[in-house]
């Protein structure tokens, strides 16, 4: 059989746009791999409050240390634990039951299924 004028350039011009769409595939996952990580990061940094340090921010989105003297302070970590997800509302209230001082509890549960609990009082509404 014979082939006509053009029938042959297809094949390879259909081989190179599906290397092309397999390599942007893969760029994205790349890029998606890395993201995941410098978020687990920022997570692990912005839930790493110890018992004393002040948080700031209104939503668990953008809680974040900040010194005490800071304006934007409002919340006191009061008490810290840790557990094994998953965590309940009696363990959460189990959690900060010894912190007379805690208004609210903030929690995070981490990749390697440790959920931290932070038990914190309210300095500014």
């Amino acid at each position: 059989m014979t082939l006509s004028a053009g029938e042959g350039a297809r094949a390879p011009g259909l081989r190179t746009f599906t290397q092309f769409v397999v390599a942007i595939a893969v760029v994205v996952g790349v890029i998606n791999c890395v993201l995941g990580f410098v978020r687990s990061v920022r997570d692990v940094v912005r839930f790493h409050a110890e018992v004393g340090d002040c948080v700031a921010g209104e939503t668990e989105a953008d809680m974040r240390i900040v010194t005490c003297e800071d304006p934007a302070a409002r919340k006191r970590v009061v008490e810290r634990t840790t557990r094994p997800s998953p965590v309940n509302e009696y363990v959460l209230n189990e959690a900060c039951s010894g912190a007379p001082l805690a208004d609210e509890v903030s929690w995070r549960t981490f990749q390697e299924g440790t959920v931290l609990i932070l038990c914190l009082e309210i300095l500014k509404p």
